[in-house]
């Protein structure tokens, strides 16, 4: 199923045309030490020559800036800087100074992907939701005022499909949700999943308003639930604990709209490299949710052939 809809996915989005020049290419990424943020920057060391940029910034809060330092010692061209996505442009803004080598000039190619907002429960969902949608915000302006006619860095956006629908959320064309579908519904400070979904929605449009307004070009990706296996032990997202408490007979396993963390990397990446992608939005997802006991009897035989969990208490839901 994951290889069907990748196949779709990208023949939807590519019609690939690397970098044309022989420009310095570099790629930013926030949230580079996230579940799907360090899995993004795994995809880009897989491209190939013509398409692998020749550095890679990795924006992580402050605290982690040591430890993801050790994590890519080994990788040349992966540098690690500080990011805060709630000062204003600051650290972003650095990051950009560094990726162009110079403030008057620039002979590089630049990607940024931003893929960093805070996806869970939280002490104050509302807050949080609001920090999102300004962190947003302002990586668009920041890529505005660092812009040239010289150097006009692409934007990717993390959206998510909680942007295309929300739940009950019915598609405009009453078949199939498509990129013309917005989630209308879900409303701020509701509870913590309704506040998540109405930030990613609110993120997507601000930051389609800003890049039009300030003439950045932008492309947003719209996954469903990630999973999958992480590109680092030390992963601790929603998708994983969530996973955890399933194999753990904790919670019972539940019908999902679900996509492949490989398979949202290799999106990002495809529309960066994709020559027709700006101004665009994607859905990466499953067609429709896979039932809860296909999920949980698939748990099941990955726990008898790994002995991760207890297949036995492995529990679904009624979807």
């Amino acid at each position: 199923v994951r290889y069907f809809f990748y196949s779709i996915m990208m023949a939807k989005i590519c019609g690939l045309d690397a970098f044309a020049t022989a420009m310095r290419s570099c790629s930013i990424v926030t949230g580079a030490n996230g579940y799907l943020g360090k899995e993004i920057i795994s995809e880009l060391l897989r491209q190939n020559e013509d398409a692998r940029p020749d550095e890679i910034i990795c924006l992580v809060r402050p605290s982690r800036v040591s430890t993801e330092e050790t994590h890519w010692a080994d990788t040349p061209c992966v540098r690690v800087m500080p990011y805060d996505m709630l000062d204003g442009g600051h650290t972003l803004s650095n990051a950009l100074k560094v990726a162009s080598g110079s403030e008057n000039a620039c002979n590089t190619n630049i990607c940024i992907y931003h893929v960093a907002s805070v996806f869970g429960p939280t002490a104050n969902h509302e807050q949080t939701a609001l920090d999102n949608v300004k962190g947003t915000e302002d990586v668009v302006k920041t890529i505005a005022e660092c812009s040239s006619e010289k150097c006009q860095p692409k934007l990717i956006v993390t959206s998510s499909m909680a942007a295309v629908r929300a739940s009950g959320q019915d598609p405009l064309n009453g078949e199939f949700y498509t990129s013309d579908d917005w989630n209308t519904m879900s409303k701020l400070g509701v509870n913590w999943g309704a506040s998540y979904q109405w930030s990613k929605a609110e993120s997507e449009r601000r930051a389609r308003d800003l890049s039009e307004e300030l003439k950045v070009p932008m492309a947003s990706i719209c996954p469903s639930f990630i999973f999958g296996p992480p590109s680092s032990q030390d992963s601790n997202s929603f998708s994983i604990q969530l996973v955890g408490q399933w194999v753990r007979g904790e919670s019972d396993v539940q019908s999902r709209l679900c996509v492949d963390v490989r398979d949202v990397a290799k999106a990002h990446v495809a529309a960066m490299l994709s020559p027709n992608s700006m101004g665009k939005r994607y859905i990466v997802s499953s067609e429709a949710r896979i039932p809860s006991q296909n999920m949980a009897d698939a748990l099941k035989r990955i726990c008898k052939d790994t002995g991760m969990g207890d297949p036995d208490k492995i529990t679904f839901d009624a979807d």
